[in-house]
């Protein structure tokens, strides 16, 4: 009986991965009959996505990183001692929408391969109350799916198991039978769940995953996920629930923007106490936005939390990451860049945990990996965004517990260093996608800097200009029609650009930058067009020649657009409080 009303198919495999059992349930479910599948792989098309490995080979492979990105890490679960897997998936049949099933794998009992057990999640009546009685073996199969499963039907609560209970501080199941699910979320939130329920029965879909704020027992707020699944109980529409608890996920998130907020105050304060500087270590800059990352720096190298760096290639996310390991507790040991985006997925552990000599062909000594190389010091993980899932788990794990094996080690070794990582993607929007693990979101993005593209700070390119020439020991300054000519410039490669732009500059004696429509230089123009270029008075400072030079540049601005202040912002570059500022220093009215 039960399992006729679940759907309940077993398949095995032997240690090579080919079918040995395919019981009738199977034949029905997949329209494969056992004749077909007998010594073959053809489990694959039922069971795996588009027909790759099923969670049995996966089992056999002993992959679980796989397994959690093949089938979300939110619906895979290893239960005890590694002995066995339970998994929401899928069951496909040609011809037919995809099946939701749960299923189970384990080893058999001669060890000479896997056992597969699936459910029809879409059959799973029993899961129910039905006037109080429920069957045994219907509430253990519950207890078995990852995460917290309840079934409703009428705003009730018909059945949760323990892992549901326990999220929502109740000591077990019975204790809510019967209960209001929508009277267990914040009360802004009830009637949005009502809406979103009465749909998912109306169409007889499966629905997305839905974000709640939920009220436990005590009262206290809880976050999680819910993923609800319609289904019919004593011929009536009920919906199966899956859930996950993010409330530390939430918090921390909360945590992060209480922090910024907090630091932004900071900077206010600091702001007006403080003159503005134009350099931190190598970082040139004395715009405002540039006055933010220095503060932002400054509170990073103080602490020894993980920080990110946001920025557009060529904004010099490594110089940041070096000011900060510079400014922080790590000082005295080892920068260790790495670039993640040129790490292969298969030498992911090798240079990272190192290996030793003999763990696989070609390993002819040990090698040290990049995490023990940054012991004491810090690890710059450049690139972040580009790594695969599978290994985005194993530097979680690292990361977490500070504890790493190299591969063809048996004992784990332990490292203390500080990690700053560096991404030109925006890694929310790639946690939203599936494209980046959450958890390790929460991890890293502790402190988050933003570099702004050089096109948003023109102010800063004489300051940079200014730097870069005295690096490449070139006695002589720009002229300042080539300045001018380096304002005008959008520079989609940021300071990068612009440092090449100025070697080039020095080596042949002509200023050249590419734009849209190919290569432009200051001698390419008529007098026309340039800016002015004004006389260097005898003695006259640096700084008052680029102010002197600034006004003069805001001037011929504003009368080329008649005095139209947006306008002359945004032919600028600037924003228009930065323009007014700036007019209102300058003395121009």
């Amino acid at each position: 009986m039960l399992c006729n009303s679940l759907n309940m198919g077993q398949f095995a495999l032997d240690t090579e991965g080919r079918v040995r059992i395919w019981d009738a349930t199977l034949e029905t479910l997949t329209g494969l009959a056992a004749s077909d599948v007998l010594g073959t792989s053809r489990h694959r098309e039922a069971f795996g996505r588009d027909g790759g490995p099923s969670l049995a080979d996966l089992f056999l492979a002993g992959d679980l990183d796989d397994a959690c990105e093949s089938f979300g890490a939110a619906n895979v679960a290893n239960l005890p001692l590694n002995s066995e897997w339970v998994a929401i998936g899928e069951c496909q049949r040609a011809g037919e929408a995809p099946r939701l099933m749960m299923m189970h794998v384990s080893s058999d009992s001669a060890g000479t391969g896997v056992v597969q057990t699936s459910w029809c999640l879409e059959r799973v009546r029993s899961l129910a109350l039905a006037h109080g009685s429920v069957d045994t073996g219907m509430r253990t199969l519950a207890e078995h799916v990852p995460g917290g499963v309840a079934l409703m039907q009428d705003d009730a609560i018909l059945l949760a198991n323990q892992t549901f209970c326990t999220m929502f501080g109740y000591s077990s199941p019975e204790e809510i039978v019967n209960m209001s699910p929508t009277g267990m979320l914040a009360e802004d939130e009830r009637n949005q769940h009502i809406r979103i329920i009465r749909n998912l029965l109306r169409e007889k879909r499966e629905g997305a995953r839905f974000q709640w704020t939920g009220i436990d027992k005590q009262g206290r707020k809880l976050w999680f996920e819910a993923r609800p699944t319609p289904v019919e109980w004593n011929g009536r529409p009920a919906v199966i629930s899956y859930v996950q608890d993010v409330t530390e996920y939430k918090q921390r998130e909360e945590y992060i923007e209480h922090e910024r907020r907090e630091l932004r105050a900071e900077n206010d304060r600091l702001r007006s106490s403080i003159d503005y500087r134009i350099r931190l270590g190598n970082i040139i800059g004395k715009s405002n936005k540039m006055q933010e990352v220095f503060e932002m720096i400054q509170r990073a190298g103080a602490s020894d939390a993980c920080t990110i760096i946001y920025g557009e290639t060529g904004t010099g996310k490594e110089l940041v990451a070096h000011a900060i390991h510079d400014m922080g507790p790590h000082a005295k040991g080892p920068f260790v860049p790495v670039n993640c985006g040129a790490i292969p997925d298969e030498l992911f552990e090798s240079e990272f945990f190192g290996h030793r000599k003999g763990a696989f062909t070609g390993a002819h000594a040990d090698k040290q990996g990049l995490l023990d190389k940054a012991r004491g010091g810090t690890l710059f993980l450049d690139e972040l965004g580009e790594i695969s899932l599978s290994a985005q788990a194993k530097l979680l794990r690292a990361l977490g517990s500070g504890e790493y094996t190299a591969v063809g080690d048996t004992s784990a070794t332990r490292a203390e260093f500080r990690v700053v990582a560096a991404t030109n993607r925006n890694l929310r929007d790639m946690v939203y996608e599936g494209g980046f693990r959450q958890d390790l979101f929460y991890r890293i993005n502790v402190i988050p800097i933003t570099l702004p593209p050089l096109r948003e700070r023109k102010e800063d390119i004489p300051f940079l200009v200014e730097h870069i020439l005295a690096k490449l020991s070139h006695p002589q300054r720009l002229p300042s029609k080539d300045l001018a000519r380096l304002l005008e410039h959008d520079w989609p490669g940021n300071v990068r650009e612009l440092q090449n732009v100025l070697e080039r500059y020095v080596a042949f004696g002509r200023l050249e930058v590419w734009s849209s429509r190919g290569v432009r230089s200051g001698m390419e123009h008529g007098e026309d067009d340039a800016m002015p270029a004004p006389e260097f008075a005898t003695g006259e400072g640096l700084r008052e020649t680029l102010e002197r030079f600034e006004k003069q540049i805001i001037a011929q601005t504003l009368e080329k657009y008649r005095w139209n202040r947006s306008h002359t912002a945004a032919a600028l570059g600037l924003p228009r409080k930065t323009l007014f500022r700036k007019m209102k220093k300058l003395g121009i009215s």
